[in-house]
């Protein structure tokens, strides 16, 4: 437990943004399903998995992270196995993507809390010192030591596995997510140029034989965001969402009045498209508000980041920071017609009891590093 002078060092700001962009989450998710009686109750659950989340953020923040650097590896094992189940247990809703379990009526989604694992195993690794090092542990040396090449392949390793099963499900954006937040890791931890220069070559030569496996679905998101194919929905969930966002103006149509949104032009609008819901009915001032949030809450990840007694804790703050912020922007780009469709969700806001909790769950070990920072 942290000690009383670490419980003042608590950051009641990121606490506050985490809460307000919650509110705000439950708040739209039951606008977006007003008239959808089959879903009208997505908010209660939503509201539900908050609370649960809350719960977990404290408890993290209260126990010390250092302790998961020892055990990384059960968690990595863990992570593995649950990609593993739900490529053969999980349930199949739309073809053969098998990505959830049902337990008790509700849906869990393995493959987020697998990336906070991997995050804490990437963070281990990275941190780990040589028999040499230990002698000097705690001085400028050891702390500016680069990761070796050894550990770098073993990360990387441990990465293209957990990506591969995700992009089995299959599920490339989160695979995606995994890749990215190893690669902003691993740069932190001051790794040699070199080595991420003849990875960069390789995922660039693996493009070619990727497209190749992807699913046709796809691979028409893809083309249909470079105007090279029309034979897909996602043009036409792209041109909604951008409609939806115009039409709402300065101040929008008001909560719970917009038009697209309840005569279901705009489709999975309390996931994928939650941010345009906003558009249409907070106006431009409420999705100002909304991105301020997110840069409010980067602010706190890189003081926090900054300010944190060791390499591990470091680590930590920043792979947490990617996983939500690489997920926002994509959100964001993909609503705003910047980037491909994608499912990934809008962080705290977008309806998904997994990703909530996971999010949550993520901010907790930041709050474990802030209350102990330097």
């Amino acid at each position: 437990m942290p000690s009383p002078r670490g419980w003042r060092q608590f950051d009641f700001v990121l606490l506050a943004v985490l809460l307000t962009l919650v509110a705000l989450g439950v708040a739209m998710i039951r606008s977006a399903n007003l008239d959808s009686l089959d879903q009208a109750d997505l908010w209660r659950r939503q509201e539900t998995f908050a609370l649960i989340g809350l719960v977990l953020f404290f408890l993290m923040a209260a126990l010390p992270y250092e302790w998961l650097k020892h055990f990384w590896w059960v968690g990595y094992v863990i992570a593995l196995a649950l990609l593993v189940l739900v490529l053969i247990y999980g349930e199949s809703e739309i073809g053969d993507v098998r990505r959830w379990f049902y337990i008790g009526g509700f849906r869990f989604q393995p493959s987020f809390p697998s990336l906070l694992l991997h995050v804490v195993a990437v963070a281990a690794v990275l941190d780990r010192r040589s028999g040499r090092d230990r002698r000097v542990e705690g001085s400028e040396e050891a702390e500016r030591r680069r990761p070796g090449v050894g550990v770098y392949i073993l990360t990387g390793l441990m990465t293209v596995v957990l990506a591969g099963l995700v992009f089995r499900e299959p599920d490339l954006s989160t695979a995606v997510v995994c890749v990215v937040a190893w690669a902003a890791m691993v740069f932190v931890s001051e790794v040699r140029l070199g080595y991420l220069a003849g990875t960069t070559a390789v995922a660039l030569g693996a493009l070619f034989p990727l497209w190749r496996v992807m699913q046709p679905y796809q691979r028409e998101r893809v083309l249909a965001f470079l105007s090279l194919t029309r034979d897909s929905e996602a043009p036409y969930n792209v041109q909604q969402a951008l409609i939806s966002i115009g039409s709402g103006g300065l101040w929008g149509s008001g909560y719970g009045e917009g038009s697209l949104n309840r005569l279901h032009y705009l489709r999975v609008r309390h996931t994928d498209y939650i941010f345009s819901v906003i558009g249409e009915e907070l106006g431009f001032i409420g999705a100002v508000l909304v991105l301020a949030l997110f840069v409010l809450l980067a602010w706190r990840l890189f003081r926090a980041a900054l300010l944190a007694p060791d390499r591990f804790g470091r680590l930590l703050v920043v792979g947490v920071g990617t996983l939500i912020y690489f997920q926002a922007v994509v959100n964001v780009g993909m609503n705003l017609g910047l980037l491909p469709v994608t499912g990934l969700p809008l962080p705290f806001v977008s309806y998904g009891g997994t990703a909530l909790v996971t999010f949550m769950v993520g901010l907790g070990l930041v709050e474990a590093v802030a209350v102990r920072r330097k």
